[in-house]
C-alpha cells in the first residue's frame, strides 16, 4: 500500500478516481442491493427477526458504506455519500413499488405461515420456515404452554416472531405434552 499523506483534503473528500467512477458506484450499489434483497428474502423470517427485509438491507448497506470510509484511506467521503444516497433512493423506490404491486410485496415480505392448527404441528411449514420442532416447542413453553392441545393456531409472522392463539380454557383438544421429559434426559439440571 502506498504511503498516505494525512489530511490531504482532495483525497479525503473527492478521492483519486475519475468522476465517472461515481456512476460505477451507483451501478454496483444497485446490483448488490438486489442480490442482498434476494439473499435476505430467501434466508427466511427467523434470520431477520423484528425487521422487514428492506429494513435489514438498509441497516447492512448503510453500516457497510459508513464503515469503509472510516477504515480505508483510499475511500473518499464522496463515495460514501453516493452509496448512502443510492441506497436511500433504492429503498424509497422499492417501498413505493411494494405498495403498488402485491406480487412484489409478497416476494419481499412473504406472508405469515401457519405452524400449528388445532393442536397439530404442520411439518411442511416448519421445514419451509427453517425452524425445528424443538425450537417451536421452546417458544411455546415461553408462552406458558405445556401441551400442543392448548394451541388452536400458531403462525410464524413476518418479523420472525411466533403468534400463538390458545383455545379457551376447557375447549382444548387432545395433544402432546411439550414439557421436556426428565427421565429421557431432555434437559439439564442446574
Amino acid at each position: 500500500m502506498d504511503p498516505v499523506t494525512p489530511l490531504e483534503w482532495g483525497r479525503i473528500l473527492i478521492g483519486e478516481q475519475p468522476p465517472l467512477f461515481l456512476l460505477e458506484i451507483i451501478a454496483k450499489v444497485g446490483i448488490v442491493y438486489l442480490i442482498a434483497l434476494i439473499v435476505l428474502r430467501t434466508g427466511g423470517k427467523r434470520a431477520r427477526q423484528q425487521m422487514t427485509p428492506l429494513e435489514m438491507l438498509l441497516v447492512v448497506a448503510l453500516g457497510s458504506a459508513v464503515g469503509d470510509v472510516l477504515f480505508y484511506p483510499s475511500v473518499a467521503i464522496i463515495y460514501t455519500i453516493v452509496i448512502l444516497l443510492s441506497v436511500v433512493v433504492l429503498q424509497w423506490i422499492t417501498a413505493r413499488l411494494k405498495r403498488k404491486s402485491p406480487g412484489l410485496e409478497a416476494f419481499i415480505n412473504s406472508k405469515p405461515k401457519q405452524l400449528i392448527k388445532a393442536g397439530q404441528l404442520i411439518p411442511e411449514a416448519l421445514n419451509h420456515e427453517n425452524i425445528t420442532k424443538d425450537e417451536l416447542l421452546s417458544r411455546l413453553r415461553e408462552e406458558g404452554i405445556s401441551n400442543l392441545g392448548q394451541v388452536e393456531y400458531a403462525f410464524m409472522e413476518l418479523s420472525g416472531g411466533i403468534s400463538v392463539f390458545q383455545y379457551d380454557k376447557g375447549n382444548e383438544v387432545e395433544g402432546d405434552s411439550i414439557i421436556p421429559d426428565e427421565q429421557e434426559g431432555d434437559f439439564l439440571r442446574s
